[in-house]
């Protein structure tokens, strides 16, 4: 009995799909072994391929949060506005985000791939505008995992001390900055380009060695015309100091800056360090 055309259609659809595919891993696996390219840009790529295997996958959906809920403290600022009817510069805290275990991990990640963090840049290829250093999720794919977990989890929360609509989350980016003595990142925000307009929330992770051997790098909210994405006054702004072991988020739109590092011991290890990164719509 021969089958049904849709049948017969659909059959040869999903064969030459998956050879389809697997061209395109072979073609992707050939990429990722061209010592030609920078370690950056194989790391991009190699980064882009887990996020649409996690998309591909169902990983970002909200049903992922079954993680045991870290035990951390919820700080706001105390004018937060509602960013229907205000300028946007509101932001939630948690602290004591990860376990001390997990806490150490991330600095130990951070440690022993000293050798394998890049110049950090800008979406407008801007000069004098950034300074920092950065390692891909490639480098660290198992945290990666952990940490996006545990976002996952207090994203509704931090929706609702946001006053945002919770929204279903297609990537969620990330990456490990180190700014050291006279680092920085002057005011920007984080959706201001083609490529970034689908990021909804920013998140910075913050950790260090203890005891503390940096000074300055803190975080400026600038008050941000929700309409506009520009700043309301320049010298309004809520400044955010790091602290080790507590995450940030805030709107993708608001404008805000790092304010300049410094570091005496110019040691890697000294570094004002990083997990950062942003939740996609």
């Amino acid at each position: 009995m021969q089958s049904p055309p849709q049948t017969l259609l659909a059959n040869n659809f999903q064969e030459a799909w998956q050879r389809l595919v697997s061209k395109s891993v072979r073609t992707l696996d050939e990429i990722l072994d061209d010592t030609t390219l920078s370690v950056g840009d194989r790391a991009e790529i190699a980064l882009q391929v887990i996020a649409l295997h996690q998309q591909t996958g169902r990983e970002s959906s909200l049903a992922e949060t079954e993680a045991i809920a870290p035990s951390c403290q919820v700080k706001e600022n105390v004018n937060r506005p509602n960013p229907k009817t205000h300028p946007l510069d509101g932001y939630v805290l948690l602290e004591n985000f990860l376990s001390p275990e997990e806490n150490q991990q991330a600095l130990e990640i951070a440690l022993t791939n000293r050798e394998n963090f890049i110049s950090s840049s800008t979406t407008n290829q801007a000069t004098d505008y950034r300074r920092s250093l950065v390692l891909y999720a490639t480098f660290y794919c198992e945290f990666y995992q952990l940490l996006k977990r545990r976002i996952l989890q207090v994203l509704p929360e931090v929706c609702d001390r946001l006053d945002r609509v919770p929204f279903n989350v297609t990537e969620l980016e990330m990456q490990l900055t180190a700014h050291n003595d006279g680092c920085y990142y002057k005011v920007h925000n984080d959706s201001g380009s083609p490529e970034t307009a689908t990021r909804e929330l920013t998140y910075v992770y913050y950790f260090h060695c203890p005891p503390k051997a940096y000074s300055g790098g803190e975080l400026r909210m600038y008050e941000t015309d929700s309409t506009l994405g520009k700043v309301v006054e320049g010298d309004r702004f809520t400044p955010v100091e790091p602290q080790n072991n507590s995450i940030i988020f805030f709107d993708s739109r608001c404008q805000h800056e790092v304010r300049p590092v410094r570091c005496p011991s110019k040691q890697f290890e000294d570094s004002r360090f990083t997990l950062n990164g942003w939740l996609r719509r």
